[in-house]
């Protein structure tokens, strides 16, 4: 009877710790969060000037590297510039494009001004900023780990190493979508199918994967 319940005993122990599983480990995350940027316009200018067309181009290169989303530009309306910055949206715009950044990326939008003389454009779009996992005090008796667990600090300094080193922090929490398929070069592989003829790309003689034979 003993030698019964000692094994019962001992069987709950063992599925009591398969149940508990392994520990989680530290990860580095991901937040999102809104760049606001407000830009004056002077009814008195003629386009933009340089710190404006300098803001410009800064904001373009964050939004190229780390924005999601669409790049909103907020014009007031019932304001004293609103014809100045009607006119400023289409220089932004145009910026903007010859920047990299394309038309459907771009939207817009009016607020109320509410008289103000010198309202401002308001841009807005959204990034990412990375969460590194906080590492102190993690590390204990690392000889003392029962079955099926692991450390609570492991991989720690590398999950923070990738939270300071990824270029968009949004990889973090998220595959990055395909690229729209190239229509035209899938038509042309298409109809050289359909001939017959080879489908891959032509290769010229300096593209060729032939060993140099030069030192022979």
């Amino acid at each position: 009877m003993l030698k019964s319940v000692t094994f019962l005993l001992g069987a709950l122990l063992l599925v009591s710790a398969c149940a508990t599983g392994p520990a989680e480990l530290p990860r580095a995350s991901a937040q999102a969060e809104t760049v606001r940027v407000e830009m004056p316009v002077d009814p008195r200018d003629n386009g933009l000037n340089w710190s404006q067309l300098e803001l410009i181009e800064a904001l373009a290169g964050e939004y190229k590297a780390r924005g999601h989303g669409p790049f909103v530009i907020s014009y007031p309306q019932n304001a004293g510039n609103a014809d100045a910055a009607i006119g400023a949206i289409a220089d932004v715009r145009t910026a903007l494009y010859g920047h990299g950044l394309s038309w459907r990326q771009i939207s817009g939008g009016a607020y109320e001004a509410s008289g103000h003389v010198q309202a401002p454009l308001i841009f807005t779009f959204t990034r990412y900023t990375a969460l590194a996992p906080h590492c102190d005090g993690r590390w204990t008796d690392v000889r003392n780990t029962g079955a099926g667990r692991g450390w609570a600090g492991f991989g720690c300094a590398t999950e923070q190493n990738l939270a300071a080193m990824v270029s968009d922090p949004r990889d973090l929490v998220t595959p990055r979508t395909f690229d729209d398929p190239d229509t035209e070069r899938r038509q042309t592989v298409i109809d050289r199918w359909r001939r017959g003829e080879v489908t891959s790309s032509q290769r010229s003689a300096e593209e060729s994967g032939t060993v140099s034979r030069a030192v022979d």
